[in-house]
């Protein structure tokens, strides 16, 4: 007869092999699952203004403002394996003084494959675009 511990040391080399098994099955299948999303967008128009910033009122910034239209289809990018898409548009560019940067200016949550096709028409930065050295240029 077996002890107790050596049948809990054999239940459980059982259960850890059957579950190492399986992650290396869902590794493989999302290392082949391969996406082609396609998608179009479109930069409206793009107006910078200046104006005094809300924490310094007596400092003169340039606020950006974008328009733009968005067309894409994500459906592809939906498999057993996703659950929800985050999809955000990014500005990058670099300032007078060589600074590299980049602003999240849209963003939005895919939460099921029937809502992948995300179609903007018209849409606005929801997130401020401003330069913190006064000017873009």
């Amino acid at each position: 007869m077996h002890s107790a511990l050596a049948r809990i040391n054999n239940v459980s080399s059982l259960f850890s092999t059957c579950l190492m098994v399986l992650l290396a099955a869902v590794a493989l299948s999302s290392l082949f699952a391969t996406a082609d999303p396609k998608g179009r967008i479109d930069v409206v128009s793009l107006k910078v203004y200046n104006a005094k910033a809300k924490r310094y009122p007596f400092k003169e910034q340039e606020f950006g403002f974008v328009k733009f239209d968005i067309d894409a289809d994500l459906t592809p990018l939906f498999n057993w394996n996703t659950k929800q898409l985050f999809v955000y548009l990014e500005a990058e560019y670099a300032s007078s003084h060589g600074v590299n940067n980049t602003i999240v200016l849209w963003d939005r949550i895919v939460p099921r494959k029937e809502d992948a096709h995300v179609v903007v028409s018209s849409g606005r930065n929801k997130y401020k675009l401003k330069e913190l050295y006064e000017s873009f240029k």
